[in-house]
This record gives structure tokens, sequence and C-alpha cells, in this order.
């Protein structure tokens, strides 16, 4: 039996964003492989713990050595992880595995896997799930806006120096380092594709695909009694739903203007923010009765969410490979997505099963909703032309595990000559 170790260095609980969501379902589906693969994910949390998800399946939650909500002039920032150099406490784990797979570059269980490499031997693979160099770029130049106080030396830093650019390229530089150690990494977008190959021509790259539970996520779902019960609101209304952080790194507030430009034009529209994230507070001023921010919800309710929607809007132009675009189109959504960026891919044909929306301007969104909003038929066929998609063309999360992750550990082990060890001791 092959033992994995898989490193998600963020925090695993229900406010957690796609790239833990990702590895529970990849978790999910390797419990059909009991006889075959012996998978751990380890995550930051309150512990240590271990959950047993099943015979050959483990979740080992580990406390962080130095997160980053330590740090005040972080507030606000994308899901808090590790500044660590090292975690001493992961380090025990990693020496029984015969791949480790890590799933970014730069944090304390990155770190401590290569340390496991160089003194054990034991073969790393990478997956690309976030465009770290760009959310590096967005939040340092925030969190350098909050250092200063919105002054003159964060202009002076920001507006002359551009020192949120040399610390995304500081970021890139990183990843390639990283990758140039790993004996294989899994990309999500063309452009990572291409990128990694030309940089390490001979070294094994290749596409970790989202899967999708088109029973999870399905138009039968959907209840708009049910949501002007729980929420207030009208039946009549075009309810725009986004699902993701509520913060600069999604774009958030784009959406919220281009929905202040449509109520402002007596549009029948309202907007379901569902997440949590520093810009709630600023939406809810702007929209007022007009939009719903529940917060968090759990999966089963997001569900249903999505279907009682008419529309998803999704305007981050940094993903990677959103999930929550997947979960709409399964639920029947026209879904509208920058025509930059990862959810772009994920359109089959602009404006028959999607939207790309061409400019970054919250006059652009508004008027491919307005589109939507007057156009019920299209926006219909829309949505049933993406679900069509995901039924027939997307794979289930067990596919991809059976298709993209498992061939590609085992060629791994077996190149290193790595006997299988199987579930070995704890520490």
């Amino acid at each position: 039996m092959l033992s994995v170790g898989v490193l998600v260095d963020l925090k695993w609980g229900p406010e957690a964003g796609g790239q833990v969501k990702c590895w529970e379902r990849f978790a999910e589906a390797a419990e059909a492989f009991r006889n075959e693969i012996d998978l751990t994910v380890h995550f930051q949390g309150d512990g240590p713990k271990a959950y047993m998800l099943s015979e050959n399946v483990r979740f080992v939650v580990l406390p962080p050595a130095l997160s980053t909500s330590r740090f005040r002039s972080m507030d606000g920032v994308a899901d808090h992880t590790d500044l660590a150099p090292f975690h001493p406490r992961l380090l025990p784990y990693l020496k029984q595995y015969d791949v480790i797979h890590t799933t970014d570059a730069f944090f304390a269980m990155a770190k401590t896997a290569l340390i496991a490499r160089r003194l054990h031997g034991i073969p790393l693979v990478t997956s690309i799930h976030t465009d770290t160099p760009k959310y590096t770029k967005i939040y340092s130049a925030h969190i350098i806006r909050n250092i200063t106080q919105n002054g003159a030396l964060g202009r002076l830093l920001l507006d002359r120096f551009h020192l949120d650019d040399v610390f995304s390229s500081f970021m890139s530089r990183k990843l390639e380092r990283f990758a140039k150690r790993c004996r294989w990494i899994f990309v999500s977008k063309d452009e990572d594709l291409r990128h990694m190959a030309r940089l390490f021509p001979g070294k094994g790259v290749s596409f970790l695909r989202r899967g999708i539970d088109t029973k999870r996520f399905h138009p039968r779902l959907r209840d708009r009694h049910r949501l002007q019960e729980a929420f207030g609101i009208a039946e009549d209304r075009f309810v725009v739903i986004f699902a993701g952080r509520v913060d600069q790194g999604k774009n958030v507030m784009t959406l919220a203007r281009a929905a202040r430009l449509l109520l402002d034009q007596d549009e029948h529209i309202h907007v379901l923010f569902v997440g949590e994230g520093a810009q709630k507070s600023a939406i809810g001023r702007l929209l007022g009765d007009s939009v719903t921010l529940p917060g968090v919800v759990h999966h089963s309710t997001l569900g249903w969410l999505y279907a009682s929607s008419d529309a998803l809007a999704f305007p981050s132009r940094i993903e990677v490979c959103p999930n929550v675009v997947l979960e709409a189109r399964a639920s029947g959504l026209p879904v509208l997505v920058p025509a930059e960026g990862g959810a772009a891919q994920l359109v089959k044909n602009n404006g028959q099963d999607g939207v790309l929306v061409p400019l970054d301007l919250p006059q652009t969104w508004a008027a491919e909703i307005r589109n939507l909003i007057h156009d019920r038929d299209r926006s219909k066929r829309m949505g049933e032309a993406a679900r069509k998609i995901m039924k027939s063309q997307w794979p289930t999360w067990k596919e991809v595990f059976e298709k993209d992750l498992a061939p590609v550990w085992r060629r791994v082990a077996s190149f290193f000559g790595k006997p299988p060890r199987g579930y070995g001791r704890r520490p």
C-alpha cells in the first residue's frame, strides 16, 4: 500500500476556503482505494488531533508554529497560514510517507517537507491551488496602507517604489525554486502548464482538475419560497449569488458597485454574498436592504442557495480553478466571470453556457447582469447548458483522484524505488 502525506497549511473548519474543501473531497474519494493508498491530510487547527475518515484515510490537525493571525497588520488578509521556517511537530509524521504532496511552496509545512526530503530522501510533489504571487501583490498593498494609515509613506512605497510588485516577484521566484526540488508539479491553468514546462523541461507537469458532485449541486434544490422565508428575499427579485471570501482578494466591491448601479436604475436585483471577509460591512452599507450577507454556510445549504438564485457573479481575476463556479454551473446557473484568470477556462462558449466579462469595471458587470435580467429565457438556457456540460463532461472527485492524483503518486514513488510502507507508527 502506498502511503501519501498531503500538506495543506491552512486552518481546517467550516469557514475554510476552496483549497481546504478541495482536499476534503479528495480525502472522501480516497476511501474507495482502501487496499491501494493510505492517505493522511495535514491541516492547521487546534491540536494535535487525528480524525479517522476510514481505515485508510485520516486528517491530522496541528497548531501553526507562527500563525499570521498573530500580526494585527495582517487583519483582513486571506486565509491565515504559518510563517515559521520549520514545523517541529510535523516533521516526525513525514518520515513514514512514500510521497509527500505539498499544496503550497511558501509556508511552514512546505519548508518542513523540504527538510524531510533532505533527511529521508522522500520525493515531493506539489500542486498550485492559489496564485500566491498575485494575492501577495493585493494583500501587501493592503498591509502597507494599514501600517502607514494610508499616509504619504504608504503612497511613496506603493506608487514610487512599487513595493507590492517587489513582494509579488519575490513569491514568484520562491515558487520556482520550490518547484525545482519537486519530482512532479500539478497545475490547474494552461498558463501555469506552459510556464512550468518551459522552466523545467523533462520534469513531470500535469493538470489536477477539480471534481463535482452533480447530486449535491442540482437545479431540483431550487426553492424561492424558502429563500424568502429564510432571508426575506422577494420572489420577483433577480438574485445574484457570490460565494467566497468577501474581501479585496475576490474583488467583491466591483460586484457590489455594479449592483448599486442597477438598483439606481430601478432594476429588481438582490445580491447574496455568502462568506466572511473584511468588506462585508462596506457592502451592507452600499446595498442596504438589497443585499443578504449570511456569512459562512454549510455545504448542504450552499447547494439550495445556488439553485434558488438566478446567476452567479464571481469577479475575482486571480483564481486558479474556483470550485464555486463549478458548483454554480452544476446547479443550473449562468455564471459571470472575468475574461482573464482561471475562472474563464470553466466557460466553454461565451454567451452560451456562461458570460466572460471583458472589463473590470462596475458598469461593465452591471451591463452583463442587466442583459440576463431582461432576457430570462436566455439566462435559463445558459444555466441549462452549463448543467449539461457538468453532467456529461466534468469528472467526479473520485475520477479526478483515480486519474490525476493516484497514478502520479505511484509513478513518483516507483521512480525513487521506495517500497510502499503503508500506514506506520504515529509519533
